[in-house]
């Protein structure tokens, strides 16, 4: 996908994707290093823990209910904040290659604030209808997500699914998610037509660019594999919190690490 083209689905569905952006061996060395770190202190170690430090980044959430076939500590695993400042995970943040993607659609002096790394364990749910604006209440809109597939993601496996052109609207109401099995601050969008959903079938690699206004979602995994994804959120330097309240609320999961500065 060209220049020209990569612009013209950002303006018309507020997403595209670019195959082999990240190579497997790069993938790899980012799931190892995080699968490395939750061993070494695992849930079992902060039973009863909603989410826990490890190390001076690292912000590890347990599933709300873990894959019914879990074994080992990763298993029992639904996302890890702020990878991004750090090893493997950092690398890929910084790369050219996606940082010069970025500048290209929300301009020059760029700062990678978040990122999650996502595990679908085996029989674990999805995620329901969100826009990530509605998280990030900040004074410059929009972010853009980048959604690093580390393993396969098929229809059986969870994939996440996009609505094209949802960017163009405002940000929905979101309310919380009713299922028992909802993992903490899962909130959703309803009432809203998602008919015209598309699904983001990956290998690993392969990259995802989305405009933080868009609304997306994914299904429940059923197969018998994790589907593994960084995501990570780059906004403008300069970027703050609307008002105090979000500032705090977002400290946690927010490492502002400049990634591209105009030359002097």
């Amino acid at each position: 996908m060209d220049r020209d083209a990569q612009q013209a689905a950002w303006r018309d569905d507020g997403f595209f994707v670019l195959r082999g952006l990240v190579s497997p061996d790069e993938a790899r060395a980012c799931e190892d290093e995080v699968i490395d770190r939750i061993r070494a202190d695992p849930p079992e170690r902060h039973a009863g823990e909603i989410a826990y430090m490890s190390g001076p980044s690292y912000l590890i959430y347990p599933e709300t209910e873990p894959s019914p076939g879990a074994v080992n500590p990763e298993d029992r695993v639904s996302k890890v904040f702020n990878c991004h400042v750090e090893g493997a995970a950092r690398a890929i943040a910084e790369r050219k290659a996606t940082v010069d993607v970025v500048e290209t659609l929300l301009g020059p002096d760029l700062d990678c604030f978040q990122s999650q790394f996502i595990f679908k364990n085996p029989g674990v749910i999805g995620q329901p209808w969100h826009q990530d604006s509605y998280y990030f209440r900040f004074d410059r809109q929009p972010q853009i997500g980048v959604w690093v597939a580390l393993s396969r993601a098929t229809l059986e496996n969870g994939c996440l699914w996009v609505l094209p052109g949802s960017h163009t609207g405002e940000i929905r109401e979101h309310v919380p998610d009713r299922r028992p099995a909802a993992n903490r601050g899962y909130l959703e969008i309803v009432g809203e037509d998602t008919s015209p959903k598309v699904p983001s079938l990956m290998e690993p690699g392969d990259v995802l660019f989305f405009h933080s206004y868009l609304m997306h979602m994914s299904t429940d995994n059923v197969a018998d594999e994790r589907r593994a994804a960084m995501v990570y959120h780059y906004g403008r330097a300069g970027t703050q919190a609307e008002t105090p309240a979000a500032a705090a609320q977002l400290s946690r999961v927010n490492r502002w690490m400049p990634v591209r500065r105009r030359a002097a």
